[in-house]
């Protein structure tokens, strides 16, 4: 199995000036990698969910931004998805291991505090 590298989302509702600026300067497949992540890490890891940033993000792009936006997302999330799966054959060990890692950095990075594009996963509050 490859390493999962799992990037992350982007939103742009109900979110700081901040994180609207940095929504901004973002290449479309940054964006979509960071959107792709989002939707990711709130499909795999336990406790987190998106935010109301998250579904606003893919509509800051047209024409062929949107195109490579959506590619990289489809691609991220993809990923996601093959990690929840795991087709490791070292057993449940690594798979646990991938899944740790990646939520743990897609907090870091899109997390309320992230160093990315905060403000795209939380914590479930239900």
């Amino acid at each position: 199995m490859k390493p999962i590298v799992v990037a992350c989302a982007i939103g742009l509702c109900a979110i700081s000036s901040a994180t609207a600026a940095t929504v901004g300067k973002l290449e479309p497949r940054e964006a979509g990698a960071r959107y792709g992540q989002a939707l990711g890490a709130a499909l795999v890891c336990y406790g987190l969910s998106t935010t109301a940033a998250v579904p606003r993000l893919p509509a800051t792009y047209v024409d062929k931004d949107r195109q490579a936006f959506d590619q990289e997302a489809d691609k991220v999330l993809l990923a996601w998805r093959e990690a929840s799966i795991c087709h490791a054959a070292g057993g449940p060990n690594p798979c646990r291991l991938a899944y740790l890692w990646s939520c743990r950095d897609a907090v870091r990075e899109i997390g309320p505090n992230g160093t990315k594009l905060p403000g795209l996963i939380q914590e479930k509050t239900d």
